[in-house]
């Protein structure tokens, strides 16, 4: 099954309807898409990547494969295991990245840059919702505001080599890193979509 990708590079050109009628489907019916040439810097993307990689090699690898995860693999009463070693990152309304003892200096400040960045974007994206719904431009952005503000937060996980891949669910191919997967979870929205 195949996810729903938004390319913003038709948005501006005679495909722009088409492109927004496939923002319209994505969120109404699924609820997530991915977006493809937005204009969040790649240069960056791979950085807090390879940053990511760097943490999980040096941190969390040896770890992982002591877990509890790990040791279910074993059981054959398990099967379909999520296999991922993932941190969440909370960046809006509150940062906790100051939790995590053990992430480099340079690391934060890229992930600073990265989600200034991703906020741009998701402002952009409120802004094509806003349009599809025949409502103000920044009528999202302004409930959003204040009290209310949005959680923003980034995911960052890796998908170790597993001694049984048949037995796991999780990503077992390579994926472009130009690419950025959304997830919808206001259903308040969603629902009146």
């Amino acid at each position: 099954m195949e996810i729903p990708v938004i390319d913003f590079g038709q948005l501006n050109g005679e495909n722009r309807s088409k492109t927004m009628a496939l923002l319209h489907n994505a969120c109404e019916k699924w609820g997530f898409f991915k977006v493809e040439n937005h204009e969040v810097d790649r240069n960056l993307m791979e950085k807090v990547k390879n940053f990511a990689n760097s943490h999980y090699d040096y941190n969390l690898k040896e770890s992982f494969y002591e877990s509890e995860l790990a040791k279910k693999l074993g059981d054959w009463h398990n099967s379909n295991i999520d296999w991922e070693c993932s941190i969440f990152i909370s960046h809006c309304p509150n940062s906790n990245i100051h939790e995590f003892h053990n992430l480099s200096e340079d690391l934060r400040i890229t992930m600073d840059e990265y989600i200034v960045q991703l906020i741009e974007l998701a402002e952009q994206l409120s802004e094509l919702m806003c349009e599809n719904l025949g409502l103000e431009k920044d009528h999202i952005k302004e409930v959003f505001s204040g009290k209310s503000s949005p959680s923003v937060g980034t995911k960052v996980a890796k998908y170790p080599r597993c001694p049984q891949p048949d037995r796991v669910r999780g990503l077992r191919e390579h994926t472009d890193a130009g690419g950025i997967i959304l997830l919808l979870q206001d259903d308040q929205y969603k629902a009146n979509y």
